[in-house]
């Protein structure tokens, strides 16, 4: 399966920088504890992942200036994303929560919703980044767009960033040294791996 590639190379452009990606966990962690940051490093990382994720070199001067160059953007991107998310949750609580049958079934609705919107989220900050057009209205048709033409691939690639941050919660020091980055990178790699397979991405340069 196509996932499988983007899943061996994610684990190789994460050994090839360890501790580049380990730094710029550590900066994600502060960042989003703090939560003003949360939206603008959480752009900076992508932007380093994106470079890797389309062969390109990468050092830490990626992430903040992505970081710095799009405050207002990454909160709106990050922000829309999170109140979609929690909207759905709430939704999902207050039907969940009646013993009437029509409930039940609306709960398993929504429970579909939040899939789709989950396998479609992983691809947003990815597409900040991939797209010449870095449109909001465009990111998001664009990535739930590719979730829907590619369901099983899409979702393949959750359930993988899912399981790296599982593992990272069940080893506990890695969930702060490196899960942040692990994400990212699946998230980058998966969404430009699907584009070369449709040229929408320029290939691998050869050897790699």
């Amino acid at each position: 399966m196509k996932a499988f590639p983007a899943m061996w190379r994610t684990f190789k452009v994460l050994y090839d920088e360890l501790f580049l990606w380990v730094w710029l966990s550590v900066l994600w962690w502060v960042g989003t504890v703090l939560v003003l940051p949360a939206g603008p490093v959480a752009a900076g990382l992508h932007a380093a992942a994106n470079r890797s994720a389309n062969y390109k070199r990468v050092d830490a001067d990626f992430f903040w200036d992505g970081a710095k160059n799009n405050i207002g953007r990454s909160w709106l991107l990050v922000g829309a994303n999170l109140l979609l998310l929690v909207a759905i949750v709430m939704n999902i609580v207050f039907y969940g929560n009646s013993l009437t049958t029509w409930s039940r079934l609306i709960t398993i609705l929504w429970l579909w919703v939040i899939v789709l919107v989950m396998m479609g989220g992983q691809y947003l900050l990815p597409l900040f980044w991939q797209q010449d057009d870095p449109s909001l209205r465009l990111i998001f048709r664009n990535a739930f767009i590719l979730a829907l033409q590619h369901p099983l691939y899409t979702l393949l690639m959750l359930l993988f960033q899912l399981t790296l941050i599982g593992v990272s919660f069940a080893t506990v020091l890695p969930i702060f040294l490196l899960m942040p980055a692990s994400v990212a990178v699946a998230a980058n790699v998966g969404l430009v791996k699907l584009l070369e397979d449709k040229g929408l991405a320029p290939p691998p340069p050869p050897g790699v």
